[in-house]
C-alpha cells in the first residue's frame, strides 16, 4: 500500500475502533469518516473493520456490554444465551444502550493499541524491504 506509516496505521485503527461499537451496518461508513477526518488511509480503514467479524463479535459485544453496565445505572442482566443481533435491536435500553456506552469507552483504547501495533509492523516491514532492495 503506497501510503505513509501514519496513514495506514491510523486508517486500520479507525476500522478496528468502530468494530467495538454495536452500530452494525455502519462500521464501513464510520471507519471511512474517522479515517478521512484524521487523514488516515481509507482502504486500510475498510480492512480494519475485519477485526469485527462473526468469530470476534460475541467477545466484543460481551466486553462492551459488561463495561457499559459497569458505568451506567443499568443493571447487568444475566443473559440465558449469548448476545446476538436480534437482542441488540429488540432490547434497546437493556442491551444496546450499555453496549453503546461501553463501546465509547473501549473504542479509543482499541484505536491507540491498534495504531501502535500496526505502525510497528508497517515500519519494520518497510525497513526490511528497503534493506533487501539495497542488497540486490
Amino acid at each position: 500500500m503506497p501510503a505513509s506509516n501514519y496513514a495506514i496505521s491510523s486508517g486500520f485503527a479507525c476500522g478496528s475502533m468502530v468494530s467495538f461499537t454495536p452500530l452494525l451496518g455502519l462500521h464501513f461508513i464510520l471507519a471511512l469518516i474517522f479515517a478521512y477526518l484524521i487523514r488516515g488511509n481509507l482502504i486500510a480503514a475498510l480492512i480494519g473493520t475485519v477485526v469485527g467479524n462473526p468469530l470476534t463479535f460475541p467477545f466484543i459485544w460481551g466486553l462492551i456490554y459488561k463495561v457499559g453496565t459497569f458505568v451506567t445505572t443499568i443493571k447487568h442482566v444475566t443473559l440465558s444465551n449469548k448476545i446476538n443481533f436480534e437482542m441488540i435491536v429488540n432490547q434497546t435500553y437493556e442491551i444496546f444502550f450499555p453496549m453503546f456506552v461501553g463501546g465509547i469507552i473501549i473504542a479509543p483504547l482499541v484505536w491507540i493499541t491498534t495504531y501502535f501495533v500496526i505502525y510497528s509492523f508497517i515500519s519494520s516491514y518497510k525497513k526490511r524491504k528497503k534493506r533487501s532492495k539495497r542488497s540486490l
